[in-house]
């Protein structure tokens, strides 16, 4: 493989691939041929198979995705897919960055968790299972989650929930979710205050004594 100029975020780069990536993507494309019977019509040639790695490879850099644990993620979604044919360098770095390959909520329970959590009756009391989840929602807009269609607002929420796994990817730290404060504890008034209290109504009521 020679080495291909891949755009980034901005600014082009020259990526050089070494041998440990290039013997990690032949690895990867012997795999996806052994669970896809139809590669050939998708890869007829070195060419287009150079071609699906140098792509692959390029938005594993967009998004990412750089540990071996994410690939095989995605690995093991291939497995599950009944097509004949392989999946796009991007299909396939999504199902790396699902929200199951960081032990994360799926799509669908992190959207309820983040309509409830959004919900002005939830003011100070929102509890979030991971920053991601509370980051995507802040990204979205509270009151424009409350406020969207369904279908609008679960792919807004998706949009941003993607994006923070990209960051965690990356290797970025999330800043951590607020957290709700719990309910003050009573303080116990004395037995002095309290007796003193109990006088006054009962004076007020007229059952004071003496």
């Amino acid at each position: 493989m020679k080495p291909q100029a891949l755009t980034q975020a901005h600014n082009p780069q020259q990526v050089v691939i070494d041998d440990a990536t290039q013997a990690a993507l032949a690895e990867l494309m012997q795999r996806l041929k052994g669970v896809y019977t139809g590669w050939r019509q998708v890869w007829p040639s070195e060419a287009e198979e150079f071609a699906w790695q140098d792509e692959f490879l390029a938005e594993c850099i967009r998004s990412g995705v750089l540990h071996q644990g994410l690939i095989d993620h995605g690995m093991r979604t291939a497995g599950r897919d009944r097509r004949p044919w392989p999946p796009t360098p991007g299909e396939f770095v999504s199902w790396c960055l699902a929200p199951e390959a960081f032990g994360l909520p799926s799509e669908e329970k992190a959207y309820k968790i983040a309509m409830r959590n959004t919900h002005p009756a939830q003011a100070g009391m929102a509890r979030w299972p991971h920053p991601s989840l509370y980051h995507a929602a802040v990204a979205c807009g509270y009151l424009a989650l409350q406020n969207l269609e369904r279908k609008l607002g679960f792919k807004r929420f998706c949009d941003m929930y993607l994006e923070q796994r990209r960051r965690m990817a990356r290797g970025e730290v999330l800043a951590p979710a607020p957290v709700a404060a719990l309910p003050a504890p009573m303080r116990k008034g004395s037995p002095e205050v309290a007796n003193k209290h109990l006088a006054a109504l009962r004076a007020k009521l007229g059952g004071g004594r003496g």
